[in-house]
């Protein structure tokens, strides 16, 4: 059986609707869920379509050169396509609280671990006799207010020789 490109372009057609009407589900308003979508589960429908429509063709027709220049045209437009509704979803409201509240649950999960690694490290850096980034931190914020009150000791001692020496008044 031959494929005409007035059937590629049917077929072209026919996933771009179904891939629209997925996306349209997809960002349908509905309540906020608990947990983020998992991303596998969220691109498959669309992927997995385009993807069965092209192993069915390519089973019933033989791969010459104009059937893969015609596919490779179709990849083209289908990403083109695809950039453009990807586009347009990212810039909605509803998508940026969703990866807003997907970004407050994955620093919620972080925290925990950041603390627990940072811990880890302490009592690492205690068992070789190291210094910790708080201990080095402490130190040089002690070093910071000793030349400070130097300075502060320095301007007194200039005043009080400037005082003997007859240069200010008294």
């Amino acid at each position: 059986m031959e494929t005409t490109p007035n059937q590629l372009f049917e077929m072209w057609r026919k996933q771009v609707e179904e891939s629209a009407q997925v996306w349209t589900r997809l960002l349908s308003p509905e309540p906020p869920a608990a947990t983020p979508p998992d991303p596998t589960v969220f691109w498959r429908p669309v992927l997995d379509q385009g993807l069965q429509t092209w192993a069915k063709l390519f089973a019933q027709t033989p791969a010459t050169p104009d059937l893969l220049a015609q596919w490779k045209q179709f990849l083209d437009q289908w990403i083109e396509a695809w950039s453009k509704i990807l586009g347009q979803t990212m810039g909605t409201e509803q998508f940026a609280k969703l990866m807003g509240q997907s970004f407050d649950q994955f620093l919620a999960a972080l925290g925990p671990l950041r603390k627990a690694a940072e811990q880890q490290t302490e009592q690492a850096l205690q068992a070789l006799g190291l210094p910790s980034r708080s201990q080095v931190t402490a130190v040089a914020k002690q070093i910071v207010e000793l030349e400070e009150r130097l300075e502060r000791l320095e301007d007194r001692i200039d005043a009080v020789l400037r005082r003997f020496d007859g240069k200010e008044p008294k």
